[in-house]
């Protein structure tokens, strides 16, 4: 088993230690489509959300702590304008709305195929997708875009934008989601097609492999046949030599050329 082949075994076998715990369900037929190839397999990834966070640390802990924020709002569909003013209200220090798109890395078995999931990305419109290498020898293209969204909502718990302005912030994101599934949708189809084109040719590889060994195998009893038929025919043709010589002994054998000498 090669490194790829037992990096891949150890990802997919370990714990999600994402904050949600699992695959979210709009890049799940994704996720699961590259793991099932034998060039791929992803090692994290998010179809995209809208989140309100709070860097304080005062107060309850009424909201899920990630990296020393609070968060008071999330979710990976589209925002509802109620849900994120309700959060606003465990608000204390420095709050900022922001929307992620979607993001995700891949471990690709070699470079060929690596670029072939970049082509992938980019055509797709994540044009902030690159390759990446490990110390190990690890290839890893990330896939994102740059369509993102974060803007500050509070400075020390005072609210510094107005309930309309965070009206239309939820508009804009709404519609930066919405393009971020036409994306997603987008790359998924030119996975599924680049995946169909590497077996095809993995089975072009494989035919052309067994064709040009059953060539030489052909050639080889070919050869043989030829190598046995001549030397039967050298065997039958010395034979003949010898024969004939026998047959010239025989014939002096019954003549003296001294008889009439005295």
């Amino acid at each position: 088993m090669n490194n790829f082949d037992r990096d891949k075994e150890r990802a997919l076998s370990g714990v999600d230690l994402s904050r949600k715990g699992s695959i979210d369900e709009k890049i799940h037929a994704l996720v699961a489509l590259l793991n099932t190839s034998t060039d791929f397999f992803t090692t994290s990834s998010c179809s995209g959300r809208i989140i309100i966070f709070d860097d304080s640390k005062k107060g309850g802990d009424t909201s899920v702590k990630k990296k020393g924020c609070k968060w008071l709002y999330t979710t990976h569909d589209e925002a509802e304008y109620d849900a994120a003013i309700a959060g606003l209200q465990f608000l204390n220090g420095d709050s900022v709305f922001k929307f992620e798109p979607f993001v995700l890395h891949v471990q690709c078995k070699s470079l060929s195929s690596a670029q072939s999931m970049l082509s992938c990305a980019v055509a797709s419109g994540f044009r902030n997708s690159g390759i990446s290498f490990g110390n190990k020898g690890k290839i890893i293209v990330a896939v994102r875009s740059t369509h993102g969204l974060e803007v500050p909502l509070s400075l020390d718990g005072e609210l510094l934008v107005t309930y309309k302005y965070i009206e239309k912030l939820v508009q804009i994101a709404n519609k930066k989601m919405q393009e971020n599934i036409l994306r997603i949708d987008r790359f998924f189809a030119n996975v599924t097609s680049t995946l169909e084109t590497l077996n095809s040719a993995d089975v072009c590889d494989s035919n052309l492999a067994v064709n040009n060994s059953n060539v030489t195998k052909h050639k080889r009893k070919k050869h043989e046949k030829v190598k046995v038929k001549h030397s039967a025919g050298t065997s039958i043709e010395k034979h003949r030599t010898i024969s004939s010589d026998k047959i010239i002994i025989d014939d002096l054998s019954e003549c003296s050329l001294f008889d009439n000498v005295t």
